[in-house]
């Protein structure tokens, strides 16, 4: 969508709701200088937020790394909800959030421990994916030039931007990033690959973002004694695999059937994926 779909948005920042347009922010506020903030990413199912504690808990994380001193986290669900109500959504809706250290002036590398966090937010209807869910997506492979503190949900993205903008270029869906010889995560989405009945995804490290969907497919799989391991996927070994999804917020799980030029084996998701699809959104429906 265009932003001519949402000249009329309300969205809330530093405690009011306000059109989209009327916010105001200081070029000095340090997420504009140096992308000196943290944000999160969540949507609703049924009208619920999903696994909102789990988001909080991965919010307050990447706000200790950063020292950003935040803590009214009991405020984000009304908030979502009164920005939903607002705009008259009456869809399922995803949510941002952002929440920088503050301004700061003169601009200076260090900060100082006072600042006052800028907050904001916005809503908006799901997109409909249900096209990529049945049938599958291309993605391409990309080397990982992110930083080393991928754990943390850091507003510094362009090496990120840049990769998936490359798959857009190359009519992909995602690009799976890959660091010396491991595969890490997505631009956006978590990378999963399945060989011998076996699941396999990236550990938990400062390599990969902590990724709610990821949890929640882990989960499904320990619950219904399906071989999951949390270990590299290596990219020499790429091919060895027979079934690929990726999964995110808003990606849900999605199959891969194409990685670069490569068809993955028919070009059809694969039984496994189609397996924890359906666990997936079994799962949700109950939220």
């Amino acid at each position: 969508m265009t932003s001519k779909n949402y000249i009329k948005m309300i969205v809330y920042f530093n405690d009011k709701y306000i059109p989209h347009d009327e916010v105001k922010i200081s070029p000095f506020d340090r997420a504009f200088l140096f992308s000196d903030g943290v944000y999160e990413a969540l949507r609703t199912y049924n009208g619920k937020l999903f696994r909102l504690d789990d988001h909080l808990e991965r919010l307050k994380y990447s706000l200790q790394q950063l020292e950003i001193p935040f803590h009214d986290f009991h405020q984000i669900e009304d908030i979502s909800k009164t920005l939903a109500d607002i705009n008259k959504i009456k869809t399922d809706y995803s949510v941002y959030l952002q929440i920088s250290r503050g301004v700061s002036f003169p601009r200076t590398h260090n900060y100082e421990s006072n600042l006052t966090p800028n907050v904001f937010a916005f809503v908006k209807p799901i997109k409909d994916n249900s096209k990529e869910i049945k049938a599958g997506v291309k993605i391409i492979l990309e080397k990982d030039l992110r930083w080393l503190r991928c754990d943390i949900k850091s507003t510094s993205l362009l090496p990120s931007i840049m990769a998936n903008q490359n798959a857009i270029r190359n009519n992909a869906y995602e690009a799976i990033l890959f660091r010396d010889d491991f595969f890490t995560e997505g631009s956006h989405t978590s990378f999963f690959a399945i060989k011998d009945n076996k699941i396999f995804t990236a550990p938990l490290s400062n390599y990969i973002l902590n990724g709610i969907t990821r949890k929640v497919v882990i989960e499904l799989c320990k619950e219904n004694k399906i071989d999951i391991c949390e270990e590299y996927i290596y990219v020499n070994e790429l091919k060895s695999f027979v079934e690929f999804f990726i999964t995110g917020t808003t990606t849900e799980v999605t199959p891969v059937i194409q990685i670069d030029d490569w068809i993955v084996d028919d070009g059809k998701p694969g039984k496994i994926t189609r397996k924890i699809q359906q666990l997936f959104f079994n799962a949700v429906k109950q939220v």
